[in-house]
């Protein structure tokens, strides 16, 4: 314990980068409540954004993932072609000739590539765990933490299963908050989330249905639910000002990459489409038929682009030019950018769980068009349950339908939606206080 005190890293571990401004504002709130327990802590994050500027990052990073191993099959796709133009290529190419000669050949240089993978990921094992050893704490706090869906079970899941094991191995505590379990379905990828809840010295979910799925893994003990991290996001007051906002007509219409080839791990074009085209119809429908400015904004600043390009596109082709000026897209690049933007609109359109968490805290009513059951749950639970749209049902005369309820209703919707968040912040504060206090389920003996 003593030894621990001394350690002055806390690593924050999730793909909390990369465009996603959900992740990017459950970082924030392990910062704002972590520095005020730890302030003389080292922040790191397992995150390098390319297009962050060094001097703009609230935390050092490191590598999540590091080297894996994957299937034999990449690694010959990998290296497929390596020695053409090479002086031996016509020895290489009467080998390759030759059955049994080739055979042996390409077993040979499979066993090297795994050797030499072997390798690079027991260096780096012994690297990450003279990194961990010197960290105070290990916190996972991403929504959607667990999921196949996204990267495999050799991505993201393996990773944490790594980071986990180190942790228990350097006597550095891991804590799991209001982590989300999505889609794991194979035995390994079970095997990886079930290790890392068992190691975690606490471990909450954000929902009742990842509690549910975990302990049908066998994950059994002390399983909390709290809210989404989100929901304790510091607020500015100036994001909410219902003067500002009663003197404009704007709405913001938030699409996404649904199922599109080019981003989407299942992928669908049809399906994109379809869903492209109903949001297109639906913006040309306000523009024609109401007095509301639109605004397209994105909620995961890179997939969302295109997105949001294409979309205007369409609207931009089936309405007359005279109301080109009332259509615009936000140069959203951050997580208060986006809140900015939140708090000025009378409502939002959007698709991703975090847009419409950060509607709620902005006091912006939301009509949420859900891919997924965890948007589902939550506008159920904040009693808006009228107002979200299965994406794979939608048409245009029911977004219309549901559109204008929750304009006649914005108000009351306002009301209640302020309390409900104001709970939940509550609960998401309560956690940090149970986890950290003096007398907590953690003494890391401050």
């Amino acid at each position: 314990m003593k030894q621990r005190a001394r350690r002055n890293k806390i690593a924050l571990l999730g793909p909390f980068s990369f465009g996603n401004l959900g992740n990017a504002a459950l970082q924030q709130v392990l910062l704002q409540h972590l520095s005020k327990r730890f302030p003389e802590a080292e922040f790191y994050g397992c995150y390098i954004d390319p297009e962050a500027p060094a001097a703009a990052r609230e935390i050092l990073p490191f590598s999540l993932d590091g080297y894996v191993l994957w299937p034999v099959a990449s690694v010959i796709r990998h290296t497929k072609n390596a020695d053409s133009g090479s002086k031996l290529s016509r020895i290489h190419e009467r080998i390759m000739r030759t059955p049994l000669l080739g055979d042996l050949w390409n077993a040979g240089r499979t066993i090297w590539f795994k050797a030499q993978e072997v390798q690079q990921e027991l260096v780096s094992y012994v690297r990450a765990y003279r990194f961990v050893r010197e960290f105070r704490l290990l916190v996972f706090g991403l929504g959607g933490l667990f999921d196949e869906v996204w990267g495999g079970k050799w991505g993201d899941l393996y990773s944490y299963f790594r980071w986990a094991v180190l942790a228990r191995l350097a006597g550095t505590p891991l804590v799991c908050l209001s982590v989300g379990v999505e889609e794991v379905n194979s035995r390994l990828g079970r095997f990886f989330c079930k290790t890392v809840l068992l190691l975690a010295s606490y471990r909450s979910f954000r929902d009742v249905e990842s509690k549910e799925k975990v302990e049908a893994m066998g994950v059994r003990g002390d399983n909390r639910v709290f809210p989404d991290l989100a929901f304790g996001l510091e607020t500015k007051n100036s994001f909410i000002d219902e003067a500002d906002r009663r003197g404009r007509n704007v709405v913001g219409v938030s699409p996404m990459p649904y199922c599109d080839p080019r981003f989407w791990p299942i992928k669908d074009l049809s399906a994109y489409q379809r869903y492209l085209t109903i949001l297109a119809s639906f913006v040309s429908w306000i523009l024609r038929n109401t007095e509301y400015e639109v605004v397209l904004f994105p909620t995961q600043i890179r997939m969302d682009r295109i997105a949001i390009e294409e979309l205007k596109a369409l609207v931009l082709k089936d309405v007359p030019p005279s109301m080109h000026p009332r259509l615009t897209d936000a140069d959203v690049r951050g997580v208060s950018d986006c809140m900015a933007l939140l708090s000025r609109l009378n409502m939002a359109v959007t698709s991703r769980l975090h847009g419409v968490i950060l509607s709620h805290l902005t006091g912006t009513p939301v009509l949420a068009v859900s891919p997924a059951g965890k948007i589902d749950r939550l506008m159920e639970d904040m009693n808006l349950k009228e107002y979200v749209l299965n994406i794979r049902e939608l048409d245009l005369p029911l977004l219309v339908e549901r559109f204008r309820r929750l304009e006649a209703n914005r108000e009351s919707v306002q009301r209640d939606t302020h309390c409900k968040v104001a709970g939940y912040r509550k609960d998401v504060d309560a956690q940090f206080d149970l986890l950290f206090r003096t007398s907590g389920i953690l003494d890391l003996d401050q």
